[in-house]
């Protein structure tokens, strides 16, 4: 029975329907054959993947350096690279400015003299000026003619200035009989204590001529 009724039902299609499913049939398959072929040798990116391509060579772009960090907590950017700020580097404070010590300049040293008559003369007018030495210098001359030998054979007296005894003349220096600076040092303070000046001297010496 079943057999029959099979029978009975492919006699119900005409020749154009089964003709037209044929067709379909083919038409299927030529697709498949084409399709298929180029999907495999060229497949196309999904609108997705390409946003995801795109978006990761951007994050590439932003920062490489590996302090970067990615942001999970926004599920939209945690593809994103967020580079970690660097840390602040403290200005250095500016130093005070150091006050400067004032340098003393040294005191500068005292001439020293070449123990020679010359030299004795120099003394002299440096000490007490050059009105005062030309009074001296007068006095000296005629007591002394200015040697440092100098001996009164009456009196004993010796030097430049004529001391009486000589040996006054140690207070200044041991060298006495010798040096002609420190007799001048000796007889500068003669004439000052006892005339007051050297003019005073020449004054009393030219009246008496002694002094």
């Amino acid at each position: 029975m079943r057999a029959r009724y099979q029978r009975n039902q492919l006699k119900r299609f005409s020749p154009a329907v089964i003709l037209a499913l044929a067709a379909a049939c083919v038409i299927l398959l030529d697709a498949v054959v084409v399709v298929v072929p180029q999907a495999l040798a060229d497949p196309k990116p999904s609108a997705r993947s390409s946003i995801q391509s795109v978006v990761a060579a951007a994050s590439l772009s932003v920062d490489l350096s590996p302090e970067a960090t990615v942001d999970t907590t926004n599920p939209d950017t945690s593809n994103f690279y967020v580079p970690t700020p660097a840390p602040s580097t403290p200005t250095p404070a500016t130093p005070a400015p150091t006050k400067l010590l004032a340098v003393k300049a040294a005191p500068k040293p005292k001439p020293k003299y070449r123990d020679t008559v010359a030299n004795a003369r120099i003394y002299v007018k440096n000490r007490i000026g050059v009105a005062q030495y030309n009074c001296i210098n007068i006095v000296w001359y005629h007591e002394s003619r200015w040697s440092w030998r100098a001996t009164n054979p009456n009196s004993g007296a010796y030097g430049i200035p004529q001391a009486y005894p000589g040996n006054k003349m140690a207070a200044y220096g041991s060298n006495w009989r010798t040096s002609p600076l420190t007799q001048v040092k000796w007889g500068l303070w003669y004439v000052t204590n006892r005339y007051r000046s050297a003019c005073g001297a020449y004054a009393f010496w030219k009246a008496n001529h002694w002094y």
